[in-house]
């Protein structure tokens, strides 16, 4: 039963994905004539910054709380419910880390199908 169920899931998630790329296409390009303007370099600059110290802190307090957690579960013993706080932090942190690249990974796709940014042929 849960086999289906996730089964089902992605081909909605699919469905929807392919449907909104397929609608954007037709979308009218935005003007983006502003945005790329000398005027608009500090702010893009900033933005760039900004999401690099982001992701870099996300990442080092990833390694942190995994060493951490590591740490717990080793020293653990035979203490169960020390062992299973451990791997829930573990499984805490991992999850973290996935939503935080997913977010970038989806922000990017989005600026992608905008227009904002894509890849440039030399």
């Amino acid at each position: 039963m849960k086999k289906i169920i996730t089964t089902s899931m992605s081909a909605i998630i699919t469905f929807f994905l392919g449907a909104s790329i397929a609608f954007a296409q037709e979308l009218p390009k935005p003007d983006l004539s502003v945005w790329n303007s000398d005027k608009m370099k500090p702010i893009r600059d900033f933005a760039n910054i900004s999401i690099g110290i982001i992701l870099g802190v996300a990442v080092l307090y990833a390694v942190i709380m995994v060493a951490w957690y590591g740490i717990k579960l080793q020293s653990s013993g035979s203490d169960p419910i020390k062992s299973q706080e451990a791997k829930n932090g573990l499984k805490s942190t991992v999850v973290g880390v996935g939503i935080t690249f997913a977010a970038i990974f989806i922000i990017g796709l989005i600026l992608y199908v905008l227009g904002l940014i894509g890849i440039k042929g030399n």
